[in-house]
């Protein structure tokens, strides 16, 4: 199932600030409900390259959050 194209420019649109912070895009994570197409696929082509998609247990279906690994850069995804 392909990403819808909204889905893909609210991505970017929450990318952006950690990119432009100084964040690298192959460092950073997007943090999705297990179970869901995200996290089946296992990444996501952004805007500002390859993005990896993890699952957590602890996040409800339709939120998301994206973080660097060194935990200097955060953002919610809804």
């Amino acid at each position: 199932m392909a990403i819808p194209p909204k889905v893909i420019e609210l991505i970017d649109h929450k990318l952006a600030p950690l990119i432009n912070a100084g964040c690298h895009i192959d460092q950073i994570k997007m943090v999705c409900a297990s179970a869901t197409e995200l996290v089946k696929q296992g990444s996501v082509q952004t805007g500002f390259g390859v993005l990896r998609v993890e699952p957590s247990n602890f996040m409800p279906r339709g939120r998301s959050y994206l973080i660097e690994d060194r935990y200097q850069g955060f953002t919610w995804v809804r």
